[in-house]
């Protein structure tokens, strides 16, 4: 009963002041309203006396003994506080670094195959997973294969076909080039007939012309008429040659030309059977080729779903080999591959029991820790600070 009764008096000049402090602002805002119009030492003499009353409160629980208690249990508290966030941030630190370094020797105690009975059924299922993932690459390694061997096959054919239809090709070039040479013989040919027939009707026209004329002077009375007689005679003779000369010429003419165009429709056949026979190598190449590239596609698609098998059991592998790390630590095989993550480990797990003990210390300290008191200190210490501020604006004529 007596150490309740104690503790409300220490309480008291608090709680005092924690219960006048509305009213007290309350009288320094009216106050500040009057000062407005009387002038402003009202409010001067209002923070002053906040100020003597806050340092009042503080000599007196210091001349009673109150403050350096309160005071050595606020700052006991606050320094126990901090130093439990920063060993509980270092214990997740070293946490994280335990968990590493257990993924890490996981895995190396997988890739050097260090087995011990301890996780004989872990190690078991890996075994399991890896054979499984030997077993898709090999079986993709074997359609790899295949398929180099459709492809080189593919490319021998296709190398075949393309020979022979280049083959096709140049002679396909070489008729078409005679075939328009002859086209140009034959064009050359029909012109030529057309200039003979056209010289042959010439001469025609002239013979019978000359020949009139000839008539007409026979029958004129005309003086010079045996000179001009002997003249158009003279022409018609030489008219008569030229015309048979050129009906001579036409028929030798005609002659040549059949040759030319039977020539010229036998290079236009041949052109278009080396067509034709292009087409039909084009045509047995995709047959060919067809077969080729269902099998490479089919392939291509196993090849897929192998590389997907792979990564689905590797995926699931890594995991499994990294959680296997917590029981290789357990157990501790001999290996020489993992003695040094061994003595990391090691030195981390002491670490976490020294930090984890100092954690429990300070725990066990701040049980020890006056609550009431540094409650008290802290309360205090906020008083103080909102009094001084209203302080400073009272004196400051801000309020």
């Amino acid at each position: 009963m007596k150490k309740s009764g104690l503790k409300k008096r220490v309480n008291l000049p608090a709680l005092v002041l924690l219960t006048l402090m509305p009213v007290g602002l309350t009288a320094c805002s009216q106050t500040t309203t009057q000062a407005n119009s009387s002038g402003r030492w009202v409010s001067i003499v209002m923070g002053i006396l906040l100020l003597l009353a806050y340092l009042g409160l503080v000599i007196y629980l210091w001349r009673v003994g109150k403050l350096s208690t309160w005071f050595a249990a606020g700052s006991a508290a606050a320094r126990l506080k901090v130093q439990g966030v920063r060993l509980k941030g270092e214990l997740k630190g070293l946490e994280r670094d335990k968990s590493d370094l257990l993924d890490e020797l996981g895995e190396k105690a997988w890739a050097a195959r260090v087995s011990d009975p301890a996780y004989e059924g872990a190690y078991n299922q890996l075994l399991t997973v890896q054979g499984q993932i030997d077993g898709a690459t090999d079986h993709r390694r074997s359609l790899e294969e295949k398929k180099v061997e459709l492809a080189e096959q593919r490319k021998d054919v296709v190398e075949r076909f393309y020979q022979q239809i280049e083959a096709l090709k140049n002679q396909q070039a070489g008729v078409d080039r005679d075939l328009s040479e002859a086209k140009n013989r034959v064009r050359v040919l029909e012109a030529d007939l057309d200039a003979a027939a056209q010289e042959k009707s010439r001469f025609q026209r002239d013979v019978k012309d000359t020949r009139g004329r000839i008539i007409e002077m026979e029958r004129s009375d005309d003086p010079d008429k045996v000179e001009r007689l002997v003249e158009l005679n003279s022409r018609l003779s030489s008219l008569t040659t030229s015309l048979l000369d050129a009906t001579n010429a036409e028929p030798e003419l005609a002659a040549q030309l059949p040759a030319l165009q039977n020539q010229a429709l036998a290079l236009s056949t041949q052109l278009n059977e080396l067509q034709g026979q292009i087409q039909a190598l084009e045509g047995d190449l995709k047959s060919e080729l067809l077969p080729l590239d269902d099998q490479l596609e089919a392939l291509e698609k196993q090849i897929k779903t192998k590389t997907s098998e792979i990564k689905t059991f590797g995926e699931q592998l890594t995991p499994m080999a990294k959680a296997l790390g917590a029981q290789v630590e357990k157990a501790r095989p001999l290996s020489p591959e993992l003695t040094e993550l061994y003595q990391k480990l090691d030195m981390i797990l002491s670490t976490v029991d020294f930090k984890a003990q100092a954690k429990e210390d300070v725990s066990s300290n701040l049980g020890t820790v006056d609550k009431t008191a540094s409650l008290n200190f802290y309360i205090l210490l906020l008083i103080g600070v909102l009094i001084i501020v209203l302080a400073i604006l009272l004196l400051t004529g801000v309020i």
